[in-house]
């Protein structure tokens, strides 16, 4: 980890375009959340990420458990490689924190990289309100393992 990124690396004996293809779908991460904060997916959320620009709505808990709804930005789309969007409240722009998801090629399987990067966060009073990253490395672990356990379903 660095002063404003987390990146947790874990090996999946899955190929890379199947795992791009179950993190494509909005509704996955809702069903392989790790963290605790997904609700479901927003009405009006395309079933399937399909290029950069496009968003996604996700219904959202808050660390005191109240509700509250993100728009999620798709910044890169290259299939079977990279997915990673930055997330805004409902009708806001992004704060600048962008969570990435990487899948290299090894061996029989993917090397998959999440990475949450707030070096671009500005906005001085979400820096005092927020610890970053607000997602622990055991939490996105769990998250990733998930998302592997539905390629498999």
């Amino acid at each position: 980890m660095t002063d404003t990124a987390q990146t947790v690396t874990v090996f999946a004996d899955v190929p890379p375009s199947v795992l791009f293809a179950a993190l494509a779908r909005p509704a996955v991460h809702a069903a392989a959340d790790g963290s605790g904060m997904l609700r479901g997916v927003s009405d009006g959320s395309p079933e399937a990420i399909t290029a950069a620009g496009q968003t996604f709505g996700m219904e959202m808990t808050d660390e005191q458990g109240r509700p509250y709804s993100v728009d999620n930005h798709v910044t890169a789309f290259e299939p079977g490689t990279r997915i990673a969007w930055l997330p805004a409240g409902r009708g806001k722009p992004p704060v600048g924190v962008e969570w990435s998801w990487t899948f290299t090629p090894e061996g029989d399987g993917t090397l998959i990289a999440v990475t949450c990067d707030w070096s671009r966060v500005t906005n001085e009073a979400y820096l005092a309100r927020f610890t970053l990253p607000r997602v622990s490395v055991e939490k996105v672990r769990a998250t990733v393992d998930a998302v592997i356990a539905a390629t498999r379903d």
